[in-house]
């Protein structure tokens, strides 16, 4: 089921861009970052109640993402953290799949285990990770039944 409400692009020159490009283009095109695969992840705002698309590194398993809060390693969560929290339904586009999905955040093991394939998938995180006194949140996506 698709989501719908009113769009609010980002603020973000670069990231309206890509979401744009990555959206009518069915992932064909801006579908990487540093030429690593990315995802469109659709959250709906905890202020606004407007839906945000956010390009996130692709880090697949099995059918089920995980989302990571790196936000570059700044000390400040990214504003798509906040609205999972709130809002925990979600619908992700890999390339020209579309998906309705739900977020919860992981922790202990099973935060370290998806933590393992989000650093191979983006080697950077560990860097972020390296550089930031927060933990970095992850968040597990796994398709709606």
């Amino acid at each position: 089921m698709r989501m719908t409400g009113q769009y609010e692009p980002s603020p973000s020159e670069w990231v309206s861009g890509q979401v744009a490009k990555y959206e009518t283009s069915n992932g064909a095109e801006a579908n990487d970052l540093q030429g690593m695969p990315v995802v469109i992840l659709t959250t709906v705002g905890n202020k606004t109640g407007k839906l945000r698309k956010t390009p996130l590194m692709r880090v697949e398993h099995d059918g089920r993402y995980a989302v990571v809060a790196s936000k570059g390693g700044l000390p400040t969560h990214p504003a798509w953290y906040f609205n999972l929290l709130v809002n925990p339904g979600v619908e992700l586009r890999d390339k020209d799949v579309v998906k309705a999905m739900v977020a919860r955040e992981l922790a202990g093991a099973e935060k370290d285990e998806w933590w393992r394939r989000a650093v191979s998938a983006y080697p950077l995180y560990e860097d972020y990770q390296n550089n930031t006194r927060r933990q970095i949140p992850v968040f597990l996506l796994e398709p709606v039944e």
